[in-house]
């Protein structure tokens, strides 16, 4: 692969993280260049782009549900001004 290529790939990972392997091939095909998938694979994890899945986040337990509930209902009559001791960005 040139290095022509090389940065065209990159640039367009760039501009789409979420661009898979297939895609980049066929992108790279309507520019006349042949590259097979593993080589795009290898070549964006020597630059430092590792193609990874976020971590599923768990449902909600019944626990928290019941906590959420308790809270929400014991702050039901709290002024706009208080929120700001329970804010997370201050």
């Amino acid at each position: 692969m040139t290095a022509r290529a090389q940065r065209r790939m990159l640039n367009e990972v760039k501009k789409n993280p979420r661009v898979s392997a297939r895609d980049l091939k066929k992108s790279l095909a309507h520019a006349n260049i042949s590259v097979d998938e593993s080589t795009i694979c290898k070549t964006l994890n020597k630059n430092g782009v590792h193609g990874r899945t976020p971590r599923r986040k768990p449902l909600l337990s019944r626990k928290n549900i019941a906590a959420r509930l308790k809270f929400a209902k014991e702050h039901l009559d709290v002024p706009q001004h208080d929120w700001q001791k329970y804010s997370v960005d201050r």
